[in-house]
């Protein structure tokens, strides 16, 4: 047997072809396995060969139907909150289609599913009132007065418009469009483009961001709206869905008020709300005994406010942190079996998240930072980590300061060679950003998941020219085209070996969640098998070990192994969030 795609050989064992990193069709070369029957003892039990047929396709359905389940359980998760904000936006959209044709029913039901989805919603509850409103003032004339009540209510429209009246234009002319929508098309459409988008504006001076937000999104399903009214109508969009959160999920309203302060710092009152934002988050862990978190929110706050009585706030959370360090996550956690090096394991629990550092040597870890996603600069006592709410972060673990490198959303950050520059992944595009020099950073263009090799390569998930998707490699300071080493989408890479020729990275491409290595001249080779899922494999500093997280006996937990998966050791139990998929160990001399 062979590969479909590069002609090497294959072995019936093979998942993925070991020349090129391609998903092997199973359903083509999976060899049937012979059913022996067996009759009980006691009384025989004889089945017609149909029966027999029946009952063997029906047990194939089942387990099909059980594998279904079970596999999708975990993409399921992932995908949920995706899927239904794609659903949310889809039927927006929608509704707004059915208000510009005058299909108020229609719309109607559009926006009220919307709300259904997501409360919250920005201009939808507006939409939807003066959908109700317009419903119960729409004149349902007889056909023999149809002409007569369209020429009423345009000329009405007319006066209202020149009077700038502009909710009643709006009003009377969605009504001209739901008797009749040709009734003089073009001046119905344009008077109410320009209707919509004046008293959009309009309603957003006034802080009536809801209402303006909706009107606007009636005159840009028209028309495009002028750049400035667009960029009004996203900021006010993100700021209402960051308020959206507020005493409800502090994390979230962080995050979201970052994202609004990053490109209009002086919109509003948001960053008077992201600094409260931080201390309300920090009150909050305090009050749950998680004084580690409470103190990076302090310190967020600081840096944008200094502030004497927050101050002593944070002075407290440090003390109390760094007395409670020892019983974070199980009150005696020991990492046993670390034979060489330092590693960084994420763990998260009913405290939060947070980044262990153990050394060989000594069994006890400390805990480096409040995230995940970390990596261990090789030759200094640093450490990139991802930050929740507050993006890439840079931590110096002697003392525990740390500043920013990137903003809130980015993700899988991973030092260069030498320490100068770091590689992150920030809305489906990889940046590199020199943090010595403190330059801006470059977008090198789409991608995810990025790791940098010894070898100055930077490996990541991502597309080539033809569409197909994997792990490609590329030197971000020359001009050459990415190559790209395997066949899947789902081809995640974690870290490179110490002598930059192999790429560890974790695929679901056997059902479960499993760990590969391709080298950079293309071979791949499988390195874990068996039940439940593992992932996030790094490269130990012999280049013969990995180590890497599994939930192969129920629990999430540490592993090491060597290479090719034998002798896999577990050294600690890891609690993950969700079914960990994302995240990163690092393991360096």
């Amino acid at each position: 047997m062979n590969c479909l795609q590069c002609g090497a050989p294959l072995t019936p064992n093979d998942v993925v072809c070991g020349n090129c990193g391609a998903v092997i069709d199973v359903t083509r070369s999976a060899p049937s396995r012979p059913i022996r029957a067996v009759a009980p003892t006691g009384r025989r039990f004889h089945l017609s060969s149909t029966a027999l047929l029946i009952l063997i396709f029906s047990c194939g359905l089942i387990a099909l139907i059980t594998a279904a389940i079970v596999g999708g359980v975990a993409v399921g998760l992932q995908d949920r909150e995706i899927n239904r904000r794609a659903e949310t936006d889809k039927f927006y959209q929608e509704g707004l289609a059915n208000v510009t044709a005058g299909k108020l029913l229609l719309a109607k039901a559009d926006f009220e599913y919307v709300l259904q989805l997501n409360p919250n919603y920005p201009g939808a509850g507006e939409q939807l009132a003066q959908i109700q409103a317009r419903l119960t003032i729409q004149p349902t004339p007889t056909s023999s007065s149809l002409t007569n009540a369209l020429d009423q209510l345009y000329q009405t429209a007319q006066t209202a418009y020149q009077s700038q009246k502009w909710a009643e234009a709006i009003d009377t002319l969605t009504q001209v469009r739901a008797i009749d929508s040709s009734f003089q098309k073009d001046q119905v459409s344009q008077m109410l483009y320009t209707a919509a988008l004046t008293y959009g504006l309009e309603l957003l001076k006034q802080d009536r961001l809801e209402e303006g937000v909706s009107y606007l999104d009636q005159a840009a399903f028209i028309k495009a709206l002028p750049a400035e009214a667009a960029l009004q109508s996203q900021y006010a969009k993100m700021y209402l869905t960051a308020r959206g959160y507020w005493n409800a999920d502090w994390e979230t309203a962080i995050t979201r008020f970052n994202e609004l302060y990053a490109i209009a710092p002086g919109y509003k009152d948001v960053f008077t709300r992201l600094v409260e934002a931080h201390i309300q988050y920090g009150d909050e862990r305090v009050r749950a005994s998680d004084s580690c978190t409470a103190q990076k929110q302090y310190q967020d706050a600081i840096k944008l406010r200094p502030d004497a009585r927050l101050q002593t706030k944070l002075d407290t959370a440090t003390q109390s942190c760094l007395t409670a360090t020892p019983g974070i996550i199980t009150g005696t956690l020991q990492i046993n079996g670390l034979f060489a090096g330092r590693l960084a394991v994420p763990i998260f629990d009913a405290a939060g998240s947070r980044i262990l550092v153990v050394n060989a040597g000594n069994p006890t870890p400390f805990t480096a930072a409040v995230g995940d996603q970390p990596d261990l600069h090789r030759t200094a006592p640093t450490m990139l980590y991802r930050a929740g709410g507050s993006g890439i972060e840079l931590v110096e673990l002697a003392d525990g300061k740390s500043r920013s490198i990137a903003p809130a959303g980015a993700d899988s950050p991973s030092f260069s060679p030498d320490g100068s520059r770091v590689v992150y992944a920030l809305q489906g595009h990889l940046y590199v950003v020199n943090i010595k020099a403190n330059t801006a950073p470059i977008d090198l263009g789409a991608g995810s998941s990025p790791t940098w090799g010894s070898k100055d390569l930077i490996a990541y998930s991502g597309c080539d020219a033809g569409n197909v998707c994997g792990i490609m490699i590329r030197n971000p300071d020359k001009s050459d085209p990415p190559m790209r080493l395997t066949g899947s989408a789902n081809d995640i890479p974690t870290t490179w070996s110490p002598d930059g020729f192999n790429i560890s990275y974790y695929s679901n491409v056997t059902g479960n969640y499993e760990l590969f290595f391709v080298n950079t001249a293309g071979g791949v080779q499988q390195v874990t098998k068996g039940s439940g899922n593992s992932l996030a494999g790094a490269w130990g500093p012999d280049g013969a070990h990995i180590a890497f997280l599994s939930d192969r006996d129920g629990t999430w937990s540490v592993y090491l192994a060597k290479y090719d998966g034998t002798e896999a050791t577990k050294i600690a139990i890891a609690p993950q969030a969700a079914n960990g998929v994302g995240q990163r160990l690092s393991w360096v001399p």
